[in-house]
């Protein structure tokens, strides 16, 4: 391909991160990485039921890639267990790279993403996890302006950080892993104009 044509190509998406998710396992491992905060290829293999070696090659890749970030290592009966952090949310768009994406596969990547979520609270309620503990759950319908929606984003934007803040302060009080004995937690962050918004008169 001439690279004058290629440097005009539009990009939807980081094709960095686009390529990680060419392989099942490095989407997994990065899933894995944001709901743990930090984890090895060794305890990924292990709740997976995969072979460690296959999944440190793709530990590896993702690292490559700087989608991941060592963040220590451990002595381990004679080899030493590497630890890994994901360097951002999975699938974190700021509101203007969000935008850039054209409207018919941001519909199709929302859809995805509600789909997760119905599917993780459905296994939740029928697990009975979701009831074991104090949850929040709440719905609030309101009407804003075109400043109102921006404070909006600010304090989703806000939510979200803290968030990935108290998983980090996690992690460092027990000892960089999760990996045993944490609760594992969706925090799902939304909100959006409803269909009666859309609506002509």
């Amino acid at each position: 391909m001439d690279a004058r044509r290629g440097k005009r190509l539009k990009q939807i998406i980081d094709p960095t991160l686009a390529k990680a998710f060419t392989h099942p396992l490095r989407g997994h491992i990065l899933v894995t990485l944001c709901e743990k905060g930090v984890a090895s290829p060794k305890e990924v293999a292990e709740e997976a039921g995969l072979d460690v070696s296959e999944v440190s090659y793709h530990f590896r890749e993702l690292k490559r890639r700087k989608l991941i970030n060592l963040v220590r290592t451990e002595k381990r009966r004679g080899f030493a267990e590497h630890f890994y952090e994901p360097t951002s949310p999975v699938l974190f768009f700021d509101e203007e790279e969000w935008m850039r994406i054209p409207q018919r596969l941001r519909t199709t990547l929302s859809a995805d993403m509600l789909g997760q979520v119905v599917r993780d609270l459905m296994a939740a309620l029928e697990a009975g996890s979701f009831e074991a503990r104090g949850r929040h759950l709440s719905r609030t319908l309101l009407t804003v302006d075109e400043r109102g929606w921006e404070e909006l984003s600010q304090v989703a934007e806000e939510a979200l950080n803290q968030v990935l803040a108290i998983q980090k302060r996690c992690v460092k009080r027990n000892d960089g892993s999760m990996a045993k004995g944490g609760i594992p937690v969706a925090a799902v962050i939304t909100f959006f104009e409803t269909a009666m918004g859309s609506s002509t008169t």
